[in-house]
């Protein structure tokens, strides 16, 4: 494992609020085209990207529930690869979950004019922090893809972490990932655990299971 640096960080987090985001209607500006919901789903978000062990075992469980062996093909690859050794960087918990601090990242994409932050405030308290996605930021993770084939994978991932999140809420996704006993039971501040072990077995049990399953039936 290696280090972030604040650029791979930022086009890790671009990427997130790219493909987790919404079209955003009647904005008043053409170059305002979609918006991510929530800096706590941002988080959310984050933890799957940056803990493929627990993405592996989320799809898992969505695999039990619908049965698409595309999520199987997905866990597969994740292992084969070794991702939750060579691609994981660890979070630290704090009381509300999976969280580091993003306002490098933000003041890097900020400056670049790809995002602008829409905070929602109530009597001096801050309610809300939404993600404004701008029309240049698209184009930029398009060429990204196209020019830097090796982070490619951040759009991939990305893409299938939104898809595994849906239009769930940040506090709907982090009380999901405290379900996790690992995640739940660290101390604040302490670095969350990895799961690999666990969810490969499990992984593979379930293979075995449908095996003998398809072979007896």
């Amino acid at each position: 494992m290696t280090a972030l640096s604040p650029y791979r960080d930022a086009i890790r987090i671009l990427f997130i609020l790219v493909k987790g985001s919404i079209s955003l209607k009647q904005s008043g500006d053409s170059n305002l085209v979609a918006v991510f919901k929530g800096e706590a789903r941002l988080h959310a978000c984050d933890f799957w990207m940056r803990y493929p062990d627990y993405l592996a075992d989320e799809l898992l469980d969505r695999f039990e529930r619908r049965g698409d062996l595309s999520d199987l093909e997905a866990v597969h690859s994740i292992f084969s690869e070794e991702e939750p050794e060579l691609r994981k960087f660890p979070m630290i918990r704090y009381r509300f979950g999976a969280y580091e601090k993003i306002d490098n990242s933000m003041s890097i994409l900020r400056s670049r004019d790809l995002i602008s932050i829409a905070r929602k405030v109530e009597n001096d308290v801050l309610k809300e922090t939404d993600f404004i996605i701008h029309k240049s930021a698209f184009s930029f993770t398009t060429s990204i893809e196209e020019e830097w084939p090796p982070l490619s994978w951040y759009a991939k991932r990305a893409e299938l972490v939104a898809d595994l999140a849906g239009q769930r809420g940040g506090t709907e996704l982090k009380a999901r990932q405290y379900e996790q006993i690992e995640y739940a039971s660290t101390q604040s501040g302490g670095t969350i655990p990895s799961i690999s072990s666990r969810v490969k077995k499990r992984y593979e049990d379930l293979i075995l299971h449908n095996t003998t399953e398809s072979a007896t039936g």
